[in-house]
């Protein structure tokens, strides 16, 4: 019989019984029944509800507690939708109409910011009411928005006349934004997920896109695997160490999805619509997206599920 030691030597994760939400791709050596066992295959996008007003946007929450706010549908636009995990409903609007602006954190508990010329505003979302909030001391549009509305980080992103593409990251405390160590390759439309103390920018673009990743240990960032492919205007759901990145923007808007361990990349089924600049889930998982409108894909909804059947290997 193999023991601990051979199997602690592949690094695997020694468990007393099998996790009880597993991602894609872990596995783990369970001691109660002596086998290695793994969540095999990939997650797979299905329809969801309908957007009430199609266009690029951005998002808060999860695949069934979402909200998409402003955007271009399909001039700028201060319109906000819920969506209950079948439905959509517009809510009431943000303080300011803007396009290529940035969102995180929660349904009830969103911030949206910056945005189309240099946009600097800010404006917090309680699940009911809008306020404008602090605001960015450099205005950018295209940014990454990582984290929640008291921790949030706004990460690169795009600033006109004159064209650049700022490392610049700044940091938001729930009233404020202080300045925050900088990215090491300007980008903008990077997917981004995690927290201000863990975080993963992915992809983005300039004049050609890239596929760049940096992870952030909140205080430094550093550059990890490529992923699979290059886009900009991609949008993410989950954490620093598992993630997922889905659609973008290389010539055209794309279906690629791909989910990241927090060390390696892997292909995920791709969505039926082809969509860049979409309504994420940056409050969801690897496991549970939701991807909403967007370049590309009209008022089409989809909602992402990962596998969650187990393979094992006796070792007995």
């Amino acid at each position: 019989m193999s023991d601990y030691n051979v199997i602690r030597g592949l690094k695997i994760k020694y468990l007393s019984a099998d996790p009880s939400n597993p991602e894609n791709g872990q596995v783990w050596y369970n001691s109660s029944n002596l086998r290695v066992e793994g969540v095999v295959g990939t997650g797979a996008w299905a329809s969801g509800g309908v957007v009430g007003s199609p266009g690029t946007t951005c998002a808060a929450g999860t695949q069934t507690a979402n909200v998409i706010m402003g955007g271009q549908r399909p001039g700028n636009t201060s319109n906000v939708e819920e969506y209950n995990g079948s439905s959509w409903s517009e809510v009431n609007n943000m303080p300011y109409a803007a396009g290529n602006l940035s969102g995180l954190g929660t349904q009830t508990a969103a911030l949206a910011f910056g945005g189309y010329l240099n946009v600097t505003t800010t404006a917090k979302y309680d699940g009911t009411n809008w306020t404008t909030s602090g605001t960015l001391s450099t205005g950018r549009e295209l940014m990454g928005g990582i984290g929640i509305q008291t921790a949030g980080l706004a990460a690169g992103g795009y600033r006109r006349s004159p064209d650049n593409y700022p490392t610049q990251v700044e940091q938001y405390n729930g009233s404020s934004w202080t300045g925050a160590p900088s990215l090491n390759t300007g980008l903008y439309g990077r997917a981004a997920s995690g927290t201000t103390a863990a975080a993963l920018v992915a992809g983005g673009q300039t004049g050609s896109t890239s596929n760049a990743v940096e992870e952030y240990n909140g205080s430094s960032w550093s550059t990890v695997n490529a992923r699979p492919y290059a886009a900009g205007s991609a949008v993410a759901s989950g954490t620093q160490t598992a993630a997922l990145n889905y659609g973008g923007n290389p010539a055209s808007p794309q279906t690629t999805t791909v989910s990241y361990d927090g060390t390696n990349w892997s292909a995920e089924s791709a969505m039926a619509n082809n969509r860049a600049m979409s309504g994420g889930s940056p409050a969801g998982t690897s496991g549970s997206a939701l991807a909403s409108t967007g370049s590309g894909a009209g008022t089409a909804t989809e909602e992402f599920t990962a596998p969650s059947g187990t393979s094992s290997i006796s070792l007995s």
